[in-house]
This record gives structure tokens, sequence and C-alpha cells, in this order.
């Protein structure tokens, strides 16, 4: 399970030759599944479920619209079988949206593995957030995301929403 995890990273970055250059700095950030922790699913999962999203992100320079972000991520849902999810994905963040330099929009794709019920099966995601910029260190935010769920009977692809925290860890040097 954690060497296709270090597969699918290795293989991002031989995808995205332009990670290597330009970048500005490296976040992480913690999502909650909003949706189902206030009102369960239709699955069976109660109210108050954890499923939790935890990226690891770069993020390119600053251009005239926004920027490029590459990202490794790691889900788990405390579901029936527990839901272990491994990805790897860009994407492209909108700077000042709206017309406000603190709100941003990222729409961005990812491919995965997903690990459930002692079986690992391929997948992929994609997701639209809106965050709003604390300051050069935090930004909270929304994240509508579907994922293509590989782990289910009926192979289906489902959404959720998720509420969370990014935090700047620090800026490399261009």
């Amino acid at each position: 399970m954690y060497k296709q995890f270090l597969r699918l990273i290795l293989l991002s970055f031989f995808l995205t030759p332009g990670l290597t250059f330009g970048q500005n700095s490296i976040s992480v950030s913690v999502h909650q599944d909003f949706k189902l922790f206030l009102f369960g699913d239709d699955l069976g999962n109660r109210a108050g479920t954890l499923d939790v999203l935890t990226r690891i992100k770069y993020s390119g320079k600053e251009r005239k619209l926004g920027y490029f972000i590459y990202y490794a991520e790691f889900e788990k849902a405390s579901i029936e079988n527990n839901y272990y999810r491994y990805g790897v994905g860009f994407g492209f963040a909108f700077s000042n949206t709206f017309n406000d330099e603190n709100i941003e929009f990222t729409g961005s794709a990812g491919i995965g593995n997903i690990h459930r019920m002692k079986t690992d099966s391929f997948s992929y995601s994609g997701s639209a957030s809106l965050n709003y910029i604390l300051n050069k260190q935090f930004k909270i935010g929304a994240m509508f995301q579907y994922i293509n769920r590989t782990d289910l009977d009926r192979n289906l692809v489902r959404y959720s929403f998720f509420i969370g925290l990014e935090i700047r860890l620090f800026a490399l040097k261009s």
C-alpha cells in the first residue's frame, strides 16, 4: 500500500516537470467532510462520522491570473471497514477572485489508490475550492470534491463537501 503511494508521488513529479522550477511555497491543509460530519450519508454512515483529508501542497510562482499547484494527499474515513485513500494531483489557483485579494478559487484533478477491505483500487478525483486568505501563513476554505469510489460494488462517483485550514510551512527561494 505504501509502495503504491510512493510510486504515485514519483509519477506525479515526472509528469509535472515544472514542479522543480519556480516553486515558492509548501503548505499543509487539513479538511473534514462537513456534510458527512453533520448529516451522515445514504450508505449508512451517521452524523458525526470523521472523514479527514490531508494535503501537502507545492505552490508555483504567482502569475498574472494565479499559480499552479501540485499535491500529495491522504484521506481517512471512519466508516465500516475503514477507508484510506492516497493520491497525487495538480491544479490552478486563481488569485484575486471576485476582485478581492483575500479570496482564491482553485480547480484540481488527481489520481489515487483506495485501500478498503484489504483491497487496493485505482481512483480519480477532482475538486473545486474557495479559500479565504487570513494572512501569509493561514487560509480557511471550503472544498467540493468528487471521487470515483472504486471500493464500492457499484463503482460510484461520490461527492463530498469539506471545510478546513491550510498552513503555509515555508517559502522556497526561486
